[in-house]
Parts: structure tokens; C-alpha cells; sequence
């Protein structure tokens, strides 16, 4: 079953586990109820509380190996003074279980991997929970950028509206009316790029990108038609109020990500966590003990512990609840099915100037403003 370490306290005994048995049977161990036949194994406790999880690199969600997990609860000893109790041990195969865990007291655990540290997750417990948390360490990555050109190598003319891809990063871009583009956060060293354009078709290239500079491009292409299905064109009334707060300007030019009004009315009386799931750029966790928060994070963030600032119909309503613990109940934005569109910004370079957020900012428009 692998190592099993047990720490003796006043207040519980709890256990960790350690999984081995190899990486890619990881997710079979994590069963929960496999899990929990475990921990039975180990007590014989009825309702007892467990936490167990898999610590993971942030980026590619891959386990890692040699990480080291923490569980620690503050307790009251003899006289009733306050002391503070601590379980950890190294994990082989980047997966733990906490068996018996205290209950109806604040527990708070993390993981140590290649030198980085986890965000700390909190919980509070009560008889019989079986709880999965994923503990993220963000490892640290260098990314570089790459901007440029692309030009027609016959007429020397600027090429607009081409899409610029690169094949191993989540950086694109579509190039202005004078050929120009820019990806940023794209990882170091030997890539593939993509260009798709309806006159050029889709040419690749190689390049390398350096950490300490800028790479700059200039692409020339040959004119290529490509064979196109019939291009059906579907014409959308456009939302006034949505026009007005200059919602279609930003869509256009792509900074952020959006949830369009079409797309909330093919899934119409949706929450707004379920809004926010569907989008890439937003990391969102829930907890509903004892009531229901999340915690969010944008995708690839290095600032733990920063949520977004919240804009409703273009008014900021920040809804902080713990700043220790950086969770939001989005119950208290009051939205719900009033939900029109959304605009997600993970950072001040993307945000427009009236939605600053140091963390990013997240954008609701609601149906009240559409009226």
C-alpha cells in the first residue's frame, strides 16, 4: 500500500497514506471508494473524515513525484491551551490520503514540489466526508514572444486577417491591417508555427524562441487557394445595451475571453459558477461547507491567493468574503439566471482601463440591463 505514517495528538490520530504503485495507476487509487476502504483498513472508525487528492503541476495537470504533503490543525491541550499539530511526509508517486482526519475544527493542507509550494486549501470537516482536493504547484516555466510581420512576397503588400498559431502553446493571433501580430507566453525554445489565411492556406514554419529577447518574424507567403465549403452567412441582431458599454468592440478584438448572449441562451437559467466553469481562462473550486464559496484563479496566475475583481453591468461589486482564504461567494453577486454575457481579462495587461483588476477581472452583464 506504501508508506503509512501515523502522528499521535491530544485532539485525533490522523494518518496519511502514501500511494505508490506507479504514476498511471494514479487516478484508479484515487477511487472514493477505494479511498475510503483504505482508510478502513487502517481504523476501524465508523465516520470518520477523509481528505485525499493527487499533487499536480498546475500547467500540464501531470502528478508529481517526490512531492512532499502537509495537514495542519490548530488543537487545545491539557489546561486548554492552544498548540498547533502538523502531518507530513514525501509521496513517491504524487498521490496521499488523510485518514481520520479532526472534524469540526479548521484544517489546512499543502504540498512542496522541486521547490515551489502549493496554494493552501482550508477546510472544515464534519462526520463521514469524503473530500478530493488536487493540491497545484505552478512550476515555473520561461516564456518568451514572438512578433512580426507577414507580407505577400509577390506585391510586397501587407497580409491582414490571418490567423497566427503557435502549434504547441495556447498563444494566436490574427494579424492588423499592416501584416502585424504578437504572441506573448510562449515557452522557450523550438516551436511550430501555424498560418491560416482563405488566399495563402495554411503554410507552417519553424522557429526558436529565446528567453531574452523578443523573436521578430517577418513572413512572406505565396498566394495558395484552398478549396472552402459553402460559406453560409447567418446575420445576428446585435444587444443595444451590449453595444452601447462597447461589449462587440471588445469581443472584436479578442483580449479576453467571452460568454456571448447566444451562447448563455442555448443554456439558458444557468448559475453563474456554471458560467465561469466554461470558460479556459478561469480556475474555479467550490466549497459548500458551510455554505457554498469558490475560490478563482485565472489560468497560469503566479499570484496565489488573488481572486479577480467582480464588474456588474459595468459597477465594480468586489465580493471578498476571506481575504486568508481568497474566497468569493458568488451567491451575493445576485445574477443567476439574469446572466447576458460575460467578459473574463486574467490580467492588467489584458484589461481595458474601466475593468482594471490586479488579479484580472471578470465582466457579468446581466438580462435587468438588456430591458
Amino acid at each position: 500500500m506504501g508508506e503509512t505514517i501515523v502522528r499521535r495528538s491530544v485532539c485525533a490520530i490522523v494518518t496519511l497514506i502514501v500511494l505508490s504503485g506507479g504514476a498511471p495507476r494514479l487516478a484508479g487509487q484515487l477511487d472514493p471508494a477505494l479511498v475510503r476502504a483504505r482508510c478502513e483498513v487502517v481504523h476501524q472508525i465508523e465516520n470518520q473524515s477523509i481528505i485525499y487528492g493527487a499533487i499536480i503541476d498546475g500547467r500540464s495537470g501531470m502528478p508529481l513525484p517526490g512531492s512532499r504533503v502537509h495537514l495542519e490543525w490548530n488543537a487545545r491541550g491539557e489546561g486548554g491551551a492552544m498548540f498547533q499539530n502538523r502531518v507530513a511526509a514525501d509521496s513517491e508517486d504524487g498521490g496521499y490520503i488523510f485518514c481520520d482526519v479532526p472534524q469540526g475544527t479548521r484544517l489546512t493542507a499543502w504540498a512542496d514540489a522541486l521547490g515551489l509550494t502549493s496554494p493552501r486549501v482550508a477546510f472544515v470537516l464534519e462526520g463521514g466526508e469524503t473530500v478530493r482536493e488536487d493540491l497545484n504547484v505552478i512550476l515555473q516555466q520561461a516564456l518568451g514572444a514572438v512578433s512580426g510581420f507577414l507580407i505577400d512576397d509577390s506585391t510586397e503588400q501587407p497580409i491582414g486577417g490571418a490567423t497566427i498559431r503557435i502549434a504547441r502553446a495556447a498563444a494566436e493571433d490574427v494579424t492588423d491591417s499592416n501584416g502585424g501580430f504578437r504572441l506573448v507566453d510562449v515557452p522557450v525554445g523550438p516551436h511550430e508555427v501555424v498560418i491560416r489565411h482563405i488566399a495563402y492556406g495554411e503554410p507552417t514554419m519553424d522557429l526558436v524562441v529565446d528567453q531574452a529577447m523578443s523573436t521578430h518574424a517577418v513572413i512572406r507567403l505565396e498566394p495558395r487557394a484552398i478549396a472552402v465549403e459553402p460559406i453560409a452567412v447567418t446575420i445576428t441582431a446585435r444587444r443595444k445595451w451590449l453595444e452601447d458599454n462597447e461589449f462587440y468592440h471588445r469581443l472584436e478584438r479578442q483580449l479576453g475571453s467571452f460568454v456571448t448572449p447566444e451562447e448563455v441562451d442555448r443554456q439558458p437559467h444557468r448559475t453563474l459558477a456554471e458560467v465561469l466553469r466554461t470558460i479556459p481562462a478561469i480556475n474555479l473550486r467550490q466549497r459548500c461547507f458551510p455554505h457554498c464559496q469558490v475560490q478563482i484563479e485565472m489560468a497560469g496566475s503566479t499570484m496565489r491567493g488573488c481572486i479577480p475583481t467582480f464588474y456588474v453591468d459595468g459597477r465594480r461589486v468586489h465580493q471578498l468574503t476571506d481575504p486568508d482564504d481568497a474566497m468569493i461567494d458568488l451567491d451575493t453577486l445576485a445574477v443567476g439566471p439574469e446572466i447576458a454575457a460575460v467578459e473574463v481579462y486574467r490580467g492588467v495587461s489584458e484589461s481595458p482601463p474601466q475593468f482594471y483588476g490586479r488579479c484580472g477581472s471578470i465582466v457579468i452583464w446581466t438580462r435587468r440591463g438588456l430591458r
